[in-house]
């Protein structure tokens, strides 16, 4: 354990330790609690810190005052051979969207493609985990979620959709391609984390409640994103979010509430899952020999002087735990919040900060 005074660096496996027993406590089963531990570290090791521990406390305090059940269970309420409808009544969302897409996977292995809706969800964290979820055994997955209105239609003032990730993952020989983005120039996530350490936000990024151009993050948390692409962002925003919430029957638009609201009120969201089998549309050897070859010729491709090295999507993190030497870096004020959670529950010595001399 390290500590600069604004931050706390930890072990991996220590920090998913502490996290596991900081949700257990709240009554999550352990099988549960390591799932969730494990994705948000996991998030942290690959810079994905805007979906790490920073999201802990918020659970925590989500599963304290009920609007996440920490006893919740993934249930099927209609199905077919090539999809199904889920509901997930506010269980921990990394855990029910592992189980959503893993049955998508099973039904596409039979089907070909499957399709698998999610309503009563909560926030699943990292998109992609859930398309390499698929990638990892040959299938392609993709995996997409509606957030509270964070985005304002071109032209206007009020926030109308989310930033609403979409990820898609496509196996090679190798490592996969795997696309994950929101549909704003940044994350809500990231502005949090700027918040949370003094850091203003590059221009161009948010607006604040009036609508102006802002730099300043926790004006911009009460503000609105600006989307990625301006018009061609919000239209991706807008589809996603009537995928998610119309084939799942669960809520969209200004019906999703915030994760960051007050943890007495639900944060309701809506997921969909898409996977697909490519050896049921030709030989899986051929397929992920043309796509591994595809990827080469943009690894390879001419670049412009000075340029650094092409980058496919999701092959630049795919060795993040090596440069990150196997730990994560806890900004202090989450690491704060978490030491006060700890003492609630009897774990006072559970986060120490380093005492200096």
């Amino acid at each position: 354990m390290q500590d600069n005074g604004d931050s706390l660096k930890l072990p991996a496996d220590t920090a998913k330790a502490m996290a596991m027993q900081l949700i257990s406590a709240t009554g999550v089963p352990d099988h549960t609690a390591s799932v969730v531990a494990s994705a948000l570290v996991d998030a942290d090791l690959e810079g994905k810190t805007t979906h790490g521990l920073l999201q802990l406390p918020v659970y925590l305090h989500r599963l304290k005052a009920g609007t996440i059940d920490p006893q919740g269970q993934l249930e099927t309420v209609q199905e077919g051979a090539a999809f199904a409808v889920c509901d997930a009544h506010c269980m921990l969302g990394h855990a029910a969207a592992l189980q959503a897409m893993a049955m998508a996977m099973t039904k596409a292995r039979h089907a070909g493609v499957a399709v698998v809706s999610v309503r009563g969800a909560t926030h699943f964290g990292v998109a992609g985990r859930y398309a390499r979820q698929a990638a990892a055994e040959g299938l392609i997955g993709i995996a997409m979620a509606n957030t509270r209105p964070m985005i304002a239609a071109p032209g206007g003032a009020e926030a109308i959709v989310g930033n609403n990730p979409l990820a898609i993952a496509i196996p090679t020989r190798s490592t996969p391609v795997v696309l994950d983005m929101a549909m704003s120039a940044t994350s809500m996530g990231a502005i949090r984390m700027a918040a949370a350490t003094g850091v203003p936000i590059e221009p161009g990024l948010a607006v604040d409640d009036q609508g102006i151009p802002t730099t300043d993050p926790v004006a911009a948390i009460s503000g609105m994103l600006a989307p990625a692409g301006g018009a061609k962002g919000f239209g991706l925003a807008l589809v996603v979010d009537l995928l998610c919430g119309l084939l799942s029957g669960g809520a969209m638009g200004t019906e999703v509430a915030s994760n960051y609201a007050p943890p007495e009120q639900p944060a309701d969201c809506s997921w969909l899952f898409i996977a697909i089998d490519p050896s049921a549309f030709g030989d899986m050897t051929e397929i992920t020999a043309r796509a591994e070859t595809y990827v080469n010729t943009v690894e390879r491709a001419r670049r412009t002087p000075g340029a650094g090295p092409a980058h496919v999507p999701g092959r630049r993190n795919a060795n993040a735990d090596s440069t990150t030497e196997n730990h994560i870096i806890i900004p202090r004020s989450t690491v704060e919040k978490l030491q006060l959670f700890a003492m609630e529950i009897g774990l006072p010595d559970l986060i120490a900060w380093p005492k200096t001399t």
